[in-house]
């Protein structure tokens, strides 16, 4: 079986397609993963796994994160790493709380504060990452402090928290995981209809570590993905249309989550190969939204694609509980971008997979 080495290119590639081209056209599409266990690339393979339950979480190390004790308590309350009914029970809270919040109306009424007119703004810092702020400080109840703080302490937890962690700043960001839980416990008092519903079900501690752990899970991503979706959409405005299914295929390319992990709790069997229980399995949610048995010509941009079902946001029992949020303010980011026809201008090559932060800037007029 071949070794996964499709991440150690550095300096990136002209397009996601591109980087995981050789992986399918050699039938590599379940691979060793070099730091142990599997990585799963094809499209079939991860929808099958990601729908068994014995492809559960993966608990955090307690012994590598010793550093960041904040950020291990975090991890360990997340709904994107426990397992096993603890998991079930808080994700079906979340849910739940989920379906009080009137996600197109948040959307609109963020896309709504941009202004009549701008000039040389930068895409990402001063468009959509005050954009994500809004929607999920309306969604959680964060006053406009309160979310400004949230997003820095994202930041700051994302020094440790990403695919290349740095160590050194291990204090910054363990203090930012503290700082999360405190506002995301502050918020619970504003009583909007999602923090409510959860603290009533779950109880405000309980609450406020999840909706830390939600935040941190969704804002940095949501941010890389609609600045890098809207990359996709300046290089094919001609072919644009506020749909569902156009927003689906700007994510898609994109992958703003390019891979998680899951770890096996019983015998899988995936096609002709038998896994066992205690493997750690490499979820490559980015490889399969480009896999061409599902996705024929996937580097081509076709808004009416209805090939497959994208895993930008995984599947099953892990998949990313804001995708709906993050669907509905690209189709609003869509609409506006058809109405007011704006310049995108800068470098709008490929990049790192492994370092989506690192998004090359751009700068947007209308």
């Amino acid at each position: 079986m071949k070794t996964f080495t499709t991440f150690d290119r550095p300096s990136g590639w002209s397009s996601l397609a591109d980087a995981f081209r050789e992986d399918f056209a050699g039938g590599h599409r379940i691979q060793m993963a070099p730091w142990g266990g599997l990585a799963i690339l094809g499209h079939s393979e991860l929808s099958a796994l990601a729908r068994n339950p014995a492809a559960d979480g993966m608990a955090p190390d307690e012994t590598a994160m010793a550093e960041t004790p904040a950020i291990y308590h975090l991890l360990t309350r997340s709904v994107f790493t426990k397992s096993g009914e603890p998991h079930r029970a808080d994700r079906a809270a979340l849910i739940a709380a989920l379906n009080r919040v009137g996600i197109p109306a948040i959307a609109r009424a963020a896309i709504a504060t941009l202004p009549e007119t701008a000039s040389h703004l930068d895409l990402r810092e001063d468009v959509i990452a005050p954009l994500v702020r809004a929607v999920w400080a309306s969604v959680i109840g964060y006053d406009r402090e309160g979310a400004l703080a949230l997003e820095r302490a994202v930041q700051d937890m994302s020094h440790v928290l990403s695919m290349a962690p740095d160590l050194s700043k291990a204090a910054i960001a363990d203090a930012a995981a503290r700082e999360a839980h405190a506002r995301s416990l502050a918020a619970l008092a504003n009583g909007a209809p999602f923090a409510r519903a959860l603290q009533a079900s779950l109880g405000a501690e309980t609450a406020a570590d999840l909706i830390a752990g939600m935040a941190f899970d969704a804002i940095e991503t949501s941010t890389i993905g609609l600045t890098a979706s809207l990359r996709v959409a300046a290089a094919h405005r001609d072919a644009l249309t506020p749909t569902p299914q156009c927003a689906n295929e700007c994510l898609r390319l994109v992958s703003p989550a390019p891979m998680t992990m899951r770890l096996t709790t019983a015998p899988v069997t995936l096609g002709d190969v038998q896994i066992a229980p205690g493997t750690a399995l490499a979820m490559v949610w980015a490889a399969g939204n480009h896999d061409p048995r599902a996705f024929p010509a996937p580097e081509r941009f076709i808004p009416s694609r209805a090939d497959a079902r994208p895993l930008m946001f995984g599947m099953g029992q892990h998949a990313c509980l804001g995708h709906a949020l993050v669907r509905a303010t690209l189709q609003e980011l869509l609409a506006f971008f058809l109405a007011r026809q704006p310049e995108i201008t800068g470098d709008t090559s490929g990049w790192n997979i492994l370092l989506p932060a690192d998004l090359p800037p751009l700068k947007i007029s209308w």
